[in-house]
């Protein structure tokens, strides 16, 4: 099956230009001086410990502020967060990362990865069109798989004393299922994890980097695409290339933003919230015997396996 016209001609033509259209920031850096009027999720000490931050902001200032990527605000209290969210006259999703580049306003409603970054009414649409592929009964397709997946990664443990919970385990286990749901090669996964790192936490790189490092994901989304009209089969990937809306098969934008969330969100969200929750459990759950857990044992060994110990699961569907 060749390419359909959806993706050449004018589609090629526009991801070929690498300056995309929308505000750029000036890139501040430094330590935080005050959380409250200068926070940044990039630092070491949002890093370690969101939390401690997040509950301290919310007695003395529930909204805090910052300059940096443009100027920003944190609401902390649910309240906020819910009034923000179902206020979408006034707020749009169209920026989903909080970086130094700031999307143009003609992006909304669909935005660049629909449907977390689409506003209503088309939010609506682009999500319900998604959910077929994550029914209880597609999901239990994916389980002997992962069942039998996860006990090969706590075999290669073999005899090591110590493991990283994170990027020996955690990491290993959503790069693999998004793989096999959008159909890419499982021996791939080290560049999606490429992906996660260079999209979610390369905001401060000087702006013709970051745009070299993120358009690299998206020329492995697009050759993914023709090699699915290539070898056609089922999985979401093709779902999406042949999915309608409003009677219409997507535009190509849809499609390759959609895998992109798919293959983003989908690795970050559960290596996350698979790493919290081991972190939780080293450090909570009594031993054998009765005794306490051993703090040492549940020590971040590195600035990645922190992030993905504390990071948390997007909640933006």
């Amino acid at each position: 099956m060749a390419a359909d016209d959806r993706f050449t001609g004018e589609y090629l033509r526009s991801r070929d230009d690498d300056t995309p259209v929308g505000v750029r920031n000036e890139i501040i850096t430094g330590p935080v001086s005050d959380w409250a009027a200068d926070f940044s999720h990039l630092e070491p000490e949002w890093v370690s410990d969101p939390y401690s931050i997040q509950d301290d902001l919310r007695q003395r200032c529930p909204i805090a502020h910052t300059a940096r990527f443009g100027g920003a605000w944190l609401p902390t209290r649910y309240e906020d967060v819910a009034a923000i969210a179902y206020d979408t006259e006034r707020f749009s999703s169209r920026s989903i990362i909080l970086s130094n580049f700031r999307p143009p306003r003609e992006l909304a409603p669909i935005g660049g990865s629909p449907p977390i970054s689409s506003d209503p009414p088309f939010h609506h649409e682009a999500r319900k069109l998604l959910l077929p592929a994550f029914t209880k009964g597609e999901i239990a397709k994916q389980e002997p798989g992962t069942r039998r997946f996860c006990h090969s990664l706590i075999d290669a443990f073999g005899e090591r004393g110590v493991v990283d919970a994170a990027t020996d385990y955690a990491q290993h286990i959503p790069m693999r299922v998004i793989a096999d749901m959008l159909g890419f090669p499982p021996e791939d996964g080290p560049q999606f994890r490429e992906f996660v790192e260079d999209l979610l936490e390369g905001i401060n790189l000087l702006p013709d980097e970051r745009i070299e490092r993120v358009s690299r994901m998206w020329e492995y989304l697009l050759a993914q695409v023709h090699e699915h009209f290539d070898h056609p089969r089922e999985d979401l990937t093709s779902y999406l290339i042949n999915a309608e809306l409003y009677g219409r098969k997507l535009e190509p934008s849809h499609v390759v933003g959609a895998m992109a969330l798919l293959l983003i969100a989908g690795i970050d969200t559960s290596w996350s919230a698979i790493g919290a929750s081991l972190w939780h459990l080293a450090k909570t759950r009594p031993t054998a015997g009765g005794s306490p857990p051993n703090p040492g044992c549940c020590r971040p060994r590195s600035r990645s396996s922190s992030a993905s110990m504390h990071r948390s699961p997007w909640r933006g569907w």
